[in-house]
């Protein structure tokens, strides 16, 4: 009984934390993406309220932004990975800067490589706080089962998260590409 007790509180424990952790997922990116949203309307008004003309090369940019979304590749847009998805909205954008003439071209990429730096960057730092908490995870896997069974050596078993927080870590500061 104790040990069937045990392990449905297991499971129940792992569920309540998965689940919170999607729903605070959900939460930081929708955070995001309105706090995104928001500097891009302040950036489209500031434009509007310029007394003199702006520069033509901002004026497309600006239009090209506002254009629809193109359709989805498939009818169930939605189930696109994000992987599919932000592939198949560059190559539209890669199309459309294609039509494009001059140095309305020329400053579309520059944003875009700047976006795709900006992107690269949060890549990194991701990994380092993910190696930084699993890191945190493993020592403090480490004592928990010392202190929990200390004449067996199970708190080794600490080790696996601590180790993969250091694989993290290693590729975040020495192996990912840099800017």
């Amino acid at each position: 009984m104790d040990e069937n007790l045990a392990m449905a509180l297991g499971w129940g424990v792992a569920a309540i934390a998965f689940f919170s952790y999607l729903g605070v997922r959900a939460w930081v990116n929708a955070q995001r993406r309105e706090r995104e949203a928001y500097y891009r309307s302040e950036a489209i008004k500031k434009i509007a309220e310029m007394r003199e003309a702006p520069p033509e090369q901002v004026l497309s940019a600006l239009h090209e932004a506002l254009k629809p979304a193109p359709e989805s590749p498939s009818p169930m847009g939605a189930f696109m990975t994000p992987a599919q998805a932000r592939e198949f909205y560059k190559g539209e954008t890669l199309k459309r800067i294609a039509e494009m003439k001059g140095s309305d071209a020329e400053g579309v990429l520059a944003v875009m490589r700047e976006d795709e730096r900006r992107s690269a960057r949060r890549t990194r730092e991701g990994l380092k706080l993910g190696g930084l908490i699993c890191a945190a995870v493993g020592v403090g896997v480490v004592v928990f089962l010392q202190a929990l069974v200390p004449d067996v050596p199970v708190y080794l078993a600490g080790l696996i998260p601590l180790l993969v927080g250091a694989a993290l870590l290693a590729y975040a500061f020495v192996f990912a590409p840099s800017e």
